[in-house]
């Protein structure tokens, strides 16, 4: 049952990355080229993935497969972290809303994906532990 809740836990966060880049967390709109479209673009396709992994874990996946995804959403998560600031950086201009906002936001929610799936995983070890 815990590992349903994280599941969705990381689904909606990924939810909210998606609608956040598009809302309160956009990045530079209207030029074309910009770092930070690389970022959103990323962030994006990084967040379908971990939606699809959790909805993986929720209906389908058991035992050490969903062990294996849950390290993979993990690992989405930490590419998530390190976008902004090291794989596709934004911007260094510091007045720009995706360096005082998006940068900061895509790093937090990455390490709460990061712990979330952390967390999803050693609860399924531990109830593999006992079977």
């Amino acid at each position: 049952m815990i590992s349903k809740i994280l599941n969705v836990i990381s689904a909606v966060l990924s939810a909210v990355i998606i609608i956040g880049l598009f809302t309160f967390a956009k990045v530079c709109g209207g030029m074309e080229g910009m770092p930070c479209q690389t970022t959103k673009t990323y962030a994006i396709a990084a967040s379908v993935v971990v939606i699809i992994i959790a909805a993986l874990n929720i209906a389908v996946l058991k035992g050490k497969v969903h062990i294996v995804s849950s390290i993979i959403g993990a690992l989405t998560g930490l590419v998530i972290t390190l976008l902004p600031g090291v794989i596709a950086p934004v911007c260094s201009m510091e007045m720009m809303h995706c360096v005082s906002v998006t940068k900061p936001f895509l790093t937090f929610a990455g390490i709460v994906l990061i712990i979330v799936f952390a967390v999803d995983s050693a609860s399924q070890v531990l109830s593999s532990g006992k079977n």
